[in-house]
């Protein structure tokens, strides 16, 4: 029994670092002055993934699936809210994220980053 507890412990260990190697989890801005602006200029130039939820300027997602694609990630987010006052909340998106060495770029229809760098 203790070595079946030993070994469940260290699987649960092993599977800490996939879940941290996520390359696109974590915050995000074109400026690493923003990521310690004051809240006000952070709402409007951080961007925050992580492993189920989505924050960036002007729109917000509070659930988040993620799906890896030949050319980066493509993430289902619903329970989406944000600045667009076309669309009825909340509402739906899919949000492509490209990863370019040290850099990120999110991008959906009509909306592209730019590249961005972790704070």
């Amino acid at each position: 029994m203790q070595r079946f507890v030993v070994t469940m412990a260290i699987s649960a260990f092993a599977a800490i670092p996939s879940l941290a190697a996520t390359p696109y989890v974590g915050t995000w801005s074109t400026d690493r002055l923003n990521c310690h602006a004051a809240a006000d200029a952070q709402r409007q130039t951080v961007y925050t993934v992580d492993q189920s939820a989505l924050s960036f300027p002007d729109l917000g997602c509070e659930r988040a699936t993620f799906r890896k694609t030949a050319t980066g990630w493509v993430v289902r987010a619903s329970q989406c809210y944000g600045a667009d006052p076309s669309l009825d909340e909340p509402f739906s998106r899919i949000v492509h994220i490209k990863k370019h060495g040290a850099t990120v770029r999110f991008t959906w229809r009509g909306f592209d980053s730019g590249p961005l760098i972790r704070c």
